[in-house]
Protein backbone atom coordinates (compact mmCIF):
# COMPACT_ATOMS: atom_id res chain seq x y z
CA UNK A 1 0.00 0.00 0.00
CA UNK A 2 2.93 2.34 0.57
CA UNK A 3 3.67 2.03 -3.15
CA UNK A 4 0.12 3.17 -3.89
CA UNK A 5 0.48 6.14 -1.53
CA UNK A 6 3.73 7.15 -3.23
CA UNK A 7 2.04 6.76 -6.63
CA UNK A 8 -0.84 9.04 -5.63
CA UNK A 9 1.56 11.68 -4.35
CA UNK A 10 3.63 11.51 -7.53
CA UNK A 11 0.58 11.80 -9.80
CA UNK A 12 -1.26 14.53 -7.91
CA UNK A 13 1.43 16.72 -6.33
CA UNK A 14 0.99 19.33 -9.06
CA UNK A 15 -2.76 19.57 -8.45
CA UNK A 16 -3.04 19.97 -4.65
CA UNK A 17 -1.40 21.69 -1.73
CA UNK A 18 0.32 19.39 0.76
CA UNK A 19 -2.58 19.52 3.21
CA UNK A 20 -5.10 18.82 0.44
CA UNK A 21 -2.96 15.99 -0.88
CA UNK A 22 -2.81 14.31 2.53
CA UNK A 23 -6.59 14.34 2.68
CA UNK A 24 -6.96 13.01 -0.87
CA UNK A 25 -4.50 10.20 -0.18
CA UNK A 26 -6.46 9.09 2.90
CA UNK A 27 -9.79 9.26 1.07
CA UNK A 28 -8.56 7.29 -1.95
CA UNK A 29 -6.84 4.57 0.06
CA UNK A 30 -9.80 4.26 2.43
CA UNK A 31 -12.25 3.96 -0.47
CA UNK A 32 -10.19 1.32 -2.29
CA UNK A 33 -9.27 -0.80 0.74
CA UNK A 34 -12.22 -0.23 3.08
CA UNK A 35 -9.73 0.67 5.83
CA UNK A 36 -10.43 3.49 8.27
CA UNK A 37 -7.86 6.29 8.36
CA UNK A 38 -6.25 4.69 11.42
CA UNK A 39 -6.17 1.26 9.78
CA UNK A 40 -4.35 2.71 6.77
CA UNK A 41 -1.29 3.44 8.90
CA UNK A 42 -1.43 0.04 10.62
CA UNK A 43 -1.69 -1.83 7.30
CA UNK A 44 0.85 -0.02 5.16
CA UNK A 45 2.36 -3.33 4.01
CA UNK A 46 -0.90 -4.45 2.38
CA UNK A 47 -0.39 -5.40 -1.29
CA UNK A 48 -2.84 -3.95 -3.81
CA UNK A 49 -4.50 -6.35 -6.22
CA UNK A 50 -4.51 -5.66 -9.97
CA UNK A 51 -8.14 -4.56 -9.66
CA UNK A 52 -7.27 -2.10 -6.87
CA UNK A 53 -4.48 -0.61 -8.98
CA UNK A 54 -6.83 -0.22 -11.94
CA UNK A 55 -9.42 1.45 -9.73
CA UNK A 56 -6.82 3.79 -8.25
CA UNK A 57 -5.61 4.87 -11.69
CA UNK A 58 -9.21 5.40 -12.80
CA UNK A 59 -9.74 7.75 -9.84
CA UNK A 60 -6.45 9.55 -10.48
CA UNK A 61 -7.35 10.36 -14.08
CA UNK A 62 -10.64 11.89 -12.95
CA UNK A 63 -8.93 13.91 -10.24
CA UNK A 64 -6.49 15.35 -12.78
CA UNK A 65 -9.44 16.95 -14.59
CA UNK A 66 -10.12 19.01 -11.47
CA UNK A 67 -13.19 17.02 -10.42
CA UNK A 68 -13.65 17.19 -6.63
CA UNK A 69 -12.58 14.02 -4.87
CA UNK A 70 -16.08 13.69 -3.37
CA UNK A 71 -17.61 13.43 -6.85
CA UNK A 72 -14.87 11.08 -8.00
CA UNK A 73 -15.56 8.72 -5.10
CA UNK A 74 -19.31 9.36 -5.22
CA UNK A 75 -19.61 10.01 -1.51
CA UNK A 76 -18.63 12.24 1.39
CA UNK A 77 -19.08 12.43 5.16
CA UNK A 78 -21.35 14.94 6.89
CA UNK A 79 -22.19 14.99 10.59
CA UNK A 80 -20.71 11.49 10.88
CA UNK A 81 -23.01 10.12 8.16
CA UNK A 82 -22.13 9.00 4.63
CA UNK A 83 -23.84 10.81 1.75
CA UNK A 84 -23.86 9.99 -1.95
CA UNK A 85 -22.91 13.04 -3.98
CA UNK A 86 -22.87 13.73 -7.70
CA UNK A 87 -22.74 16.89 -9.85
CA UNK A 88 -26.48 17.44 -9.36
CA UNK A 89 -25.89 18.45 -5.73
CA UNK A 90 -23.49 20.64 -3.80
CA UNK A 91 -20.84 18.90 -1.74
CA UNK A 92 -21.76 19.34 1.96
CA UNK A 93 -19.42 21.71 3.81
CA UNK A 94 -18.15 21.54 7.42
CA UNK A 95 -19.67 24.94 8.25
CA UNK A 96 -23.11 23.53 7.45
CA UNK A 97 -22.49 20.92 10.15
CA UNK A 98 -22.30 23.84 12.59
CA UNK A 99 -25.72 25.01 11.40
CA UNK A 100 -27.17 21.54 12.04
CA UNK A 101 -25.67 21.53 15.54
CA UNK A 102 -27.24 24.91 16.30
CA UNK A 103 -30.68 23.81 15.12
CA UNK A 104 -30.54 20.62 17.20
CA UNK A 105 -29.56 22.63 20.27
CA UNK A 106 -32.30 25.25 19.76
CA UNK A 107 -35.23 23.00 18.75
CA UNK A 108 -37.71 20.74 20.50
CA UNK A 109 -37.14 17.05 19.84
CA UNK A 110 -40.58 16.61 18.25
CA UNK A 111 -40.36 19.67 15.97
CA UNK A 112 -41.91 19.74 12.52
CA UNK A 113 -39.02 20.86 10.29
CA UNK A 114 -38.73 21.99 6.68
CA UNK A 115 -35.40 22.19 4.84
CA UNK A 116 -35.71 24.41 1.74
CA UNK A 117 -33.25 23.70 -1.10
CA UNK A 118 -32.18 20.39 0.37
CA UNK A 119 -29.71 19.33 -2.37
CA UNK A 120 -28.11 16.08 -1.20
CA UNK A 121 -30.50 16.04 1.76
CA UNK A 122 -27.61 16.44 4.19
CA UNK A 123 -29.26 18.98 6.53
CA UNK A 124 -32.65 17.23 6.65
CA UNK A 125 -31.19 13.74 7.07
CA UNK A 126 -28.71 14.85 9.74
CA UNK A 127 -31.49 16.61 11.66
CA UNK A 128 -33.64 13.47 11.53
CA UNK A 129 -30.65 11.41 12.70
CA UNK A 130 -30.01 13.66 15.71
CA UNK A 131 -33.74 14.31 16.34
CA UNK A 132 -35.46 10.98 15.61
CA UNK A 133 -38.76 12.23 17.08
CA UNK A 134 -38.87 15.19 14.66
CA UNK A 135 -41.11 15.23 11.59
CA UNK A 136 -38.68 16.32 8.87
CA UNK A 137 -39.64 17.54 5.40
CA UNK A 138 -37.34 18.80 2.64
CA UNK A 139 -37.83 20.32 -0.80
CA UNK A 140 -35.81 21.30 -3.84
CA UNK A 141 -36.39 22.72 -7.31
CA UNK A 142 -34.14 20.06 -8.86
CA UNK A 143 -35.69 16.65 -9.50
CA UNK A 144 -32.18 15.18 -9.81
CA UNK A 145 -31.28 16.53 -6.39
CA UNK A 146 -34.42 15.08 -4.88
CA UNK A 147 -33.56 11.68 -6.33
CA UNK A 148 -30.09 11.85 -4.76
CA UNK A 149 -31.55 13.04 -1.43
CA UNK A 150 -34.01 10.13 -1.33
CA UNK A 151 -31.16 7.69 -1.95
CA UNK A 152 -29.23 9.27 0.91
CA UNK A 153 -32.18 8.95 3.26
CA UNK A 154 -32.43 5.27 2.35
CA UNK A 155 -28.67 4.82 2.75
CA UNK A 156 -28.85 6.28 6.26
CA UNK A 157 -32.09 4.41 7.09
CA UNK A 158 -33.76 7.74 7.64
CA UNK A 159 -37.38 8.82 7.11
CA UNK A 160 -37.63 12.28 5.50
CA UNK A 161 -40.49 13.55 3.33
CA UNK A 162 -38.91 14.98 0.15
CA UNK A 163 -40.95 17.00 -2.32
CA UNK A 164 -40.59 19.39 -5.25
CA UNK A 165 -40.95 23.13 -4.62
CA UNK A 166 -39.63 26.26 -6.30
CA UNK A 167 -39.43 28.76 -3.45
CA UNK A 168 -39.30 31.68 -5.90
CA UNK A 169 -42.88 30.89 -6.93
CA UNK A 170 -46.08 31.42 -4.94
CA UNK A 171 -47.40 28.43 -3.00
CA UNK A 172 -50.86 27.59 -1.70
CA UNK A 173 -50.48 25.24 1.24
CA UNK A 174 -51.81 25.02 4.77
CA UNK A 175 -48.71 23.24 6.08
CA UNK A 176 -47.16 24.75 9.19
CA UNK A 177 -43.72 24.16 10.68
CA UNK A 178 -41.86 24.74 13.93
CA UNK A 179 -38.52 25.16 12.17
CA UNK A 180 -37.58 26.20 8.65
CA UNK A 181 -33.95 26.00 7.58
CA UNK A 182 -32.19 26.84 4.33
CA UNK A 183 -28.71 27.03 2.90
CA UNK A 184 -29.69 28.71 -0.38
CA UNK A 185 -27.52 29.99 -3.24
CA UNK A 186 -25.68 33.10 -2.06
CA UNK A 187 -22.54 33.76 -4.12
CA UNK A 188 -22.87 36.81 -6.44
CA UNK A 189 -21.87 36.10 -10.03
CA UNK A 190 -19.24 38.84 -9.72
CA UNK A 191 -17.32 36.54 -7.35
CA UNK A 192 -17.23 33.70 -9.86
CA UNK A 193 -13.63 34.44 -10.81
CA UNK A 194 -12.61 34.08 -7.15
CA UNK A 195 -14.12 30.60 -6.81
CA UNK A 196 -11.79 27.65 -7.29
CA UNK A 197 -12.11 25.76 -10.57
CA UNK A 198 -13.05 22.47 -8.91
CA UNK A 199 -16.12 24.23 -7.44
CA UNK A 200 -17.32 26.43 -10.30
CA UNK A 201 -16.54 23.90 -13.04
CA UNK A 202 -18.21 20.92 -11.39
CA UNK A 203 -20.73 21.86 -8.70
CA UNK A 204 -24.24 22.91 -9.86
CA UNK A 205 -24.21 26.61 -10.77
CA UNK A 206 -27.86 27.11 -9.84
CA UNK A 207 -27.09 26.05 -6.27
CA UNK A 208 -24.14 28.43 -5.98
CA UNK A 209 -24.78 31.77 -7.63
CA UNK A 210 -27.24 34.65 -7.32
CA UNK A 211 -27.68 37.88 -9.32
CA UNK A 212 -25.19 40.61 -8.41
CA UNK A 213 -28.01 43.16 -8.06
CA UNK A 214 -30.12 41.00 -5.71
CA UNK A 215 -27.90 38.65 -3.65
CA UNK A 216 -30.60 38.19 -0.98
CA UNK A 217 -33.31 37.08 -3.40
CA UNK A 218 -33.62 33.59 -1.92
CA UNK A 219 -33.45 34.83 1.67
CA UNK A 220 -36.25 37.30 1.06
CA UNK A 221 -38.49 34.71 -0.63
CA UNK A 222 -37.80 32.06 2.01
CA UNK A 223 -38.37 34.54 4.85
CA UNK A 224 -41.71 35.50 3.28
CA UNK A 225 -42.65 31.83 3.03
CA UNK A 226 -41.57 31.33 6.65
CA UNK A 227 -43.78 34.19 7.86
CA UNK A 228 -46.79 32.44 6.38
CA UNK A 229 -45.90 28.88 7.32
CA UNK A 230 -44.16 28.95 10.69
CA UNK A 231 -46.19 28.48 13.84
CA UNK A 232 -46.11 31.40 16.28
CA UNK A 233 -42.74 31.15 17.99
CA UNK A 234 -41.38 29.17 15.04
CA UNK A 235 -37.72 29.54 14.12
CA UNK A 236 -36.04 30.34 10.81
CA UNK A 237 -32.39 29.35 10.33
CA UNK A 238 -30.15 30.41 7.45
CA UNK A 239 -26.62 29.75 6.31
CA UNK A 240 -25.37 33.01 4.79
CA UNK A 241 -22.55 34.52 2.74
CA UNK A 242 -19.92 35.88 5.12
CA UNK A 243 -20.32 39.38 3.63
CA UNK A 244 -24.13 39.53 3.73
CA UNK A 245 -24.93 38.41 7.26
CA UNK A 246 -25.80 41.84 8.60
CA UNK A 247 -27.76 42.78 5.46
CA UNK A 248 -29.80 39.60 5.87
CA UNK A 249 -30.31 40.37 9.55
CA UNK A 250 -31.58 43.85 8.70
CA UNK A 251 -33.97 42.41 6.10
CA UNK A 252 -35.38 39.96 8.65
CA UNK A 253 -35.78 42.75 11.21
CA UNK A 254 -37.76 44.78 8.68
CA UNK A 255 -39.96 41.70 8.11
CA UNK A 256 -40.69 41.62 11.85
CA UNK A 257 -38.66 38.57 12.80
CA UNK A 258 -37.71 38.72 16.47
CA UNK A 259 -34.81 37.60 18.70
CA UNK A 260 -32.46 37.78 15.73
CA UNK A 261 -29.05 36.23 16.19
CA UNK A 262 -26.01 35.86 13.97
CA UNK A 263 -23.29 33.29 14.64
CA UNK A 264 -19.78 32.88 13.33
CA UNK A 265 -18.46 29.64 11.93
CA UNK A 266 -15.26 27.96 13.09
CA UNK A 267 -13.27 30.20 10.71
CA UNK A 268 -14.68 33.35 12.33
CA UNK A 269 -17.00 34.30 9.45
CA UNK A 270 -20.60 35.46 9.97
CA UNK A 271 -22.27 32.30 8.69
CA UNK A 272 -25.55 31.47 10.46
CA UNK A 273 -28.68 33.44 11.32
CA UNK A 274 -31.70 32.66 13.47
CA UNK A 275 -34.97 34.56 13.66
CA UNK A 276 -38.25 33.84 15.43
CA UNK A 277 -41.82 34.55 14.33
CA UNK A 278 -43.68 36.34 17.15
Amino acid sequence: MQNAINHIRSELSAYYTENELQSVVRLLISKITGFSFTEIFVNKNTIFSAYQWDLLNFYLEKLKTGMPVQYVLGETEFCGLIFRVDPSVLIPRPETEELVEWIVKESAENSVILDIGTGSGCIAIALKYFMPQADVHACDVSLESLQTARKNAELNENQVDFFYMDVLEEHNTDNRYDVIVSNPPYIPYAERTEISDHVKNFEPEAALFVPDDDPLIFYRKIAGFAKRHLHAGGKLFFEVHRDFGHACLLMLREMNFQQLEIKKDIAGNNRMIKGIIP
